[in-house]
C-alpha cells in the first residue's frame, strides 16, 4: 500500500522532516514533562530513548534553516524547538509502530538510493552520501533510522488524511473576511527613538559579549619541567594526576608555568612537537603530557572560548540592537497609553495632537491588503470586517508602531475577486486545517505518554 509513497517529488527533499510543518509554536508542553538528569539521551518517550545524535540532527537543521532565511538564531530557542521536534517525531513513530505501518528496511534503502542530493549522473554516489553525513556529523545507521521514522510517520499521516476535507462554508467565510472592502481612516503612531550614546553602545557590548562571539579558541595552561632536574619524570606524572583530578596544580621547584590565561594560537613559542599535540586537546581529552628531548610539557584545556569581535567591527549591529530594544519598550508604553484612552476618542485627530499620529485615508480597500500594509496580524482581520460603521477599533501593536483604525463603511467582495481567491486559497486552507488537526493529534499522544526530559538539554 505504501511502497510508492516515497517517490513523489515532494518527498525528495532530503532534510524535510514531516512534523516541522506542525511545530512552529513555542514548547508550551514542556512544563508537564518530568525532568530527569539520569537519562542517557536527551529524552525518554514511553521508555524509549531519543539519542543525542538525533537531537543534534534536528538542531542542525533548524540552525541552517534560520541562517538561510537571514535570521539571527536564538540558540536557546532552537535547542528547545529541536528537542520538541525530536519528541514529536518519536511519538508519531511509536504510533505508526502500534498501527503496524512501520517502514521496512528495504523501503528505507530504496528511498535513500532515490534521493537526488546523493546521486551523480543518475546513480547513487557513496562519496556524496558520506560527505553529507560527515558534514552533519551523523553515522549512516543513525541517519537511516531517522529516515525510517520519517517514512513511518508519513504512512501514519497518509491514513489520517483519508477522507479529510474543508467545507465550502469554511472557504467562503475565510474569503469574505479577507476580501471585504473597508473605507475609513487609519492613525499611525510612530515611536520616536533617539540614537544611543557612546556609553550605551560600550555598555551593551560588554554585557552581551556572547552575541558578538568571533572565532572559537582554546584557553589553555602550559607547564614545563626541564629533564635536567632530579626526578623530572616523577614530577611530570604527579603534575599530570593533579591536573587530571582538577586539584590545585602540583607545585615544586623545577616546574614552570609558561603559558596561561590566553587563547592558544600557533604563534606561541613552543616546540613543534608540543604544537602538534595541542591540536588534539578537547573536552574528551583535556590533559596532555608531551615529552621532548629537553623537557616534559603538561597542557591543560581550561575551556573552549569565543574571542569577541572588536566593538568597532560590530558597532552598527550594537546600535541596531539597542534601538530595537528601545523601540520595543517605547511601542509597548504607547500601546498601553493609547489602549486606555481609545474608548473616549471619537475622532482620530485627537491622536494627532497628543501623539503626533499620521492620519491616512482608507478608500474601499480589501481588509487583507489593509492588514498587510499596516502590519496588522492576519488573524486580526475579522476585527475589521465585523466592525460597525463609525467604530474606532482597539489599537494594533505592529512593527510600524501603533495603528488605530476607524471603520466608516464595509462592502462585500466582488464576485470575480472572490472566485479567484477561492481557487487560490482552497489548497492552502486545506493544508493549514490539516496541520492543526495533526498538531492536536500530537498533543493527544503527549498526554497519553510518559515523557522524561534530560534537564541538561534545556538549561
Amino acid at each position: 500500500m505504501f511502497t510508492n509513497i516515497g517517490k513523489s517529488k515532494f518527498m525528495k527533499i532530503v532534510l524535510f522532516i514531516t512534523t516541522f510543518a506542525f511545530v512552529g509554536t513555542a514548547f508550551v508542553a514542556l512544563i508537564v514533562y518530568k525532568l530527569s538528569g539520569n537519562i542517557q539521551g536527551v529524552a525518554e518517550i514511553n521508555g524509549k530513548t531519543i539519542s543525542v545524535a538525533e537531537y543534534y540532527y534536528y538542531l542542525n537543521f533548524l540552525t541552517r534553516q534560520a541562517e538561510a532565511q537571514g535570521i539571527e538564531p536564538d540558540k536557546k530557542a532552537l535547542r528547545i524547538e529541536a528537542l520538541k521536534n525530536a519528541i514529536d517525531q518519536e511519538l508519531l513513530y511509536q504510533e505508526a509502530q502500534k498501527e503496524g505501518i512501520e517502514a521496512t528496511d528495504e523501503e528505507v534503502k530504496q528511498y535513500l538510493l532515490d534521493i537526488p542530493a546523493f546521486q551523480e549522473k543518475g546513480k547513487f554516489s557513496k562519496e556524496k552520501y558520506f560527505a553529507f553525513l560527515s558534514n552533519i556529523n551523523l553515522s549512516p545507521q543513525m541517519f537511516e533510522q531517522i529516515l525510517k521514522k520519517e517514512l513511518s510517520i508519513r504512512h501514519l499521516l497518509a491514513i489520517h488524511r483519508v477522507g479529510f476535507y474543508i467545507s465550502e462554508d469554511e472557504l467562503n467565510t475565510f474569503v469574505k473576511k479577507q476580501l471585504s472592502r473597508i473605507s475609513g481612516k487609519v492613525a499611525i503612531i510612530t515611536p520616536k527613538i533617539a540614537n544611543p550614546t557612546q556609553q550605551e553602545i560600550e555598555e551593551y557590548y560588554k554585557q552581551n559579549l556572547k552575541e558578538f562571539a568571533g572565532k572559537k579558541g582554546k584557553l589553555i595552561s602550559v607547564y614545563k619541567i626541564d629533564k635536567t632536574i632530579k626526578d623530572a619524570d616523577k614530577k611530570a606524572q604527579k603534575l599530570f594526576l593533579s591536573l587530571k583530578n582538577n586539584q590545585q596544580p602540583f607545585q615544586e621547584e623545577g616546574i614552570q608555568k609558561i603559558f596561561s590565561g590566553e587563547i592558544y594560537n600557533k604563534n606561541v613559542n613552543l616546540p613543534e612537537k608540543v604544537k602538534e599535540e595541542l591540536d588534539k586537546l578537547s573536552k574528551q581529552k583535556p590533559i596532555l603530557l608531551v615529552s621532548t628531548d629537553k623537557a616534559y610539557y603538561l597542557i591543560k584545556l581550561e575551556k573552549e572560548v569565543s574571542k569577541p569581535i572588536p566593538l568597532e567591527k560590530v558597532k552598527e549591529k550594537v546600535i541596531t540592537s539597542i534601538k530595537n530594544k528601545k523601540l520595543a519598550k517605547k511601542t509597548e508604553e504607547l500601546y498601553k497609553a493609547v489602549s486606555k484612552e481609545i474608548k473616549n476618542i471619537k475622532d482620530l485627530k485627537t491622536l494627532t495632537k497628543k501623539y503626533q499620529a499620521e492620519i491616512k485615508e482608507i478608500k474601499n480597500q480589501p481588509a487583507q491588503s489593509i492588514a498587510m500594509e499596516y502590519g496588522i496580524p492576519l488573524n486580526k482581520i475579522s476585527l475589521l470586517t465585523k466592525a460597525k460603521p463609525g467604530q474606532i477599533l482597539e489599537p494594533f501593536k505592529t512593527s510600524k508602531g501603533i495603528v488605530v483604525i476607524k471603520v466608516e463603511k464595509i462592502s462585500q467582495p466582488e464576485d470575480k475577486a472572490k472566485e479567484d481567491m477561492l481557487k487560490l486559497m482552497k489548497p492552502i486552507l486545506t493544508n493549514t486545517k490539516y496541520q492543526t488537526i495533526v498538531r492536536m493529534f500530537i498533543d493527544k499522544l503527549q498526554e497519553e505518554s510518559i515523557i522524561k526530559i534530560n534537564k541538561r538539554i534545556i538549561q
